[in-house]
């Protein structure tokens, strides 16, 4: 008998000796990481030219690292029956790691063509969040559109679905800049689509955490009897990997802002 779905945040879980709960912390840890590093970013971009675009450049690795936060959740808790323990469940998390370090550097580097590609700058940061955010969804999309499996039908699909909306929405917000194309000048200070954009992320997150704890309690039973949980070792080193290709990342794009000439970088709105 499956648990009432009204106490789902509620359920118990022994962290230190509950494997089965540690892609959880991880990924409640990075949902708390990317607002801060954002916030962050907005609040001290104004210091100086380069210290803007450092801010962004962790801004990026932050998301990025949520990106891996929340694949490492999906691995463990939402991949449909017929795909747990598949070639492409051994493969999802390794690739998502190689996805977060490939999408730090192609969102540092697109700052580097504001000036002269500003089309370009932005095709290329908006490829190098949707790729990883596709990769990780390829699961929901299963669950989804394809046959899920008996287990994959639960109460989570309605915020699997919910999610993938409002991030839909969020990335619609952030490619078109509507409200203030429309009204240029109006939307300065409230209801500029930035601002909506960051509120649609948030607002994804909320419902994506929901999605993931509804699959964690009421799939446990079966994805223990049919899965092995991730180790400690699985999950130290693929969160390192990608803090440490990250960080490399930032640091060389950070050091190549002091050796290109000033006019080649401009001053926009990330």
């Amino acid at each position: 008998m499956r648990p009432s779905t009204s106490g789902r945040t509620c359920y118990p879980s022994d962290i230190q000796n509950d494997s089965y709960s540690w892609p959880m912390l991880v990924y409640m840890c990075t949902s708390c990481v990317y607002p801060l590093a954002s916030s962050c970013a907005h609040t001290f971009s104004s210091m100086s030219k380069n210290a803007r675009h450092i801010c962004y450049f962790l801004d990026y690795g932050a998301v990025n690292l949520f990106s891996l936060g929340s694949a490492i959740a999906y691995s463990a808790y939402t991949f449909p029956d017929a795909l747990v323990c598949s070639t492409f469940h051994e493969c999802y998390v390794a690739l998502a790691v190689l996805n977060t370090i490939l999408s730090t550097g192609l969102s540092c580097y697109s700052r580097f063509l504001e000036l002269q590609k500003p089309r370009l700058c932005k095709l290329l940061r908006v490829l190098a969040f949707a790729y990883p955010y596709t990769w990780d969804s390829l699961p929901i999309f299963y669950r989804l559109f394809l046959f899920p499996g008996e287990n994959s039908r639960n109460e989570a699909m309605l915020y699997h679905q919910k999610h993938m909306g409002m991030t839909l929405l969020a990335s619609f917000l952030y490619s078109a800049h509507l409200p203030e194309r429309l009204a240029p000048g109006r939307f300065d200070y409230i209801g500029h689509s930035h601002q909506l954009f960051h509120v649609c992320v948030i607002l994804a997150t909320h419902l994506q955490m929901e999605a993931i704890l509804l699959d964690k309690t009421l799939r446990r039973e079966w994805l223990l009897a049919t899965s092995r949980p991730f180790s400690f070792p699985q999950i130290a080193v693929a969160m390192l990997l990608c803090i440490i290709f990250s960080l490399s990342n930032i640091i060389y794009f950070s050091a190549a802002l002091y050796r290109i000439p000033e006019p080649e970088l401009h001053e926009k709105e990330t």
